[in-house]
């Protein structure tokens, strides 16, 4: 494996802030890159930012990523860009390696995204609207709650038949062969019969 900090263009001993920097350059250059060169390389750059980022000192490894953790509003690119190449392991080991007192709106809107991404969506539910409470302005937290939401409870099935409903405002064949059956059905289950020949 070719040496890490070569790969990403930074100089041996970088500072986190310095491969950081590196890393999110090369990052928005390939990733918006579809050709298979483009994406080995990004794989490659991927590598030498983990290893880099583990093989560093307490202060700048996942289990306590200062880098994030020092105001609100950080800067969360190098997890979106996780999140973005499919990387939903390494993007949620940084999220829960930042202190719980540090977890801004933007914090829980991105570990909203990755469970969502997971199919985990009551806990994308929880954690968007958290993040919609912290930051009730940010129409991107409450649209991301509203689409899990609506997902979760089948919304959209239930939204487009009512519209046919009330389109044609009328019944049609099936509508009451379907009722008359289940008129049917209540009634033989009161001992009773309409239908005699069902």
């Amino acid at each position: 494996m070719r040496n890490p900090y070569d790969v990403l263009g930074v100089p041996d001993g970088a500072s986190i802030d310095q491969v950081k920097a590196a890393y999110k350059l090369l990052a928005q250059k390939y990733q918006s890159d579809p050709s298979p060169s483009a994406a080995k390389r990004m794989d490659e750059i991927n590598q030498a930012y983990d290893n880099i980022i583990m093989n560093s000192p307490p202060s700048g490894s996942y289990t306590n990523y200062s880098a994030y953790s020092t105001a609100p509003g950080s800067d969360y690119s190098d997890i979106r860009a996780k999140i973005n190449s499919g990387r939903l392991d390494d993007a949620q080991i940084i999220l829960d390696g930042i202190p719980e007192h540090n977890r801004d709106a933007q914090w829980y809107y991105l570990k909203g995204t990755v469970q969502q991404k997971r199919g985990w969506l009551e806990e994308a539910a929880n954690n968007f609207a958290a993040a919609s409470r912290m930051d009730p302005s940010n129409n991107t937290y409450k649209m991301a709650y509203n689409k899990v939401i609506n997902s979760r409870n089948g919304g959209y099935r239930t939204e487009r038949r009512s519209t046919r409903r009330r389109r044609n405002d009328t019944c049609d064949g099936c509508d009451c062969c379907c009722d008359l059956l289940c008129a049917d059905a209540c009634c033989e289950c009161m001992g009773g019969d309409l239908i005699p020949c069902c």
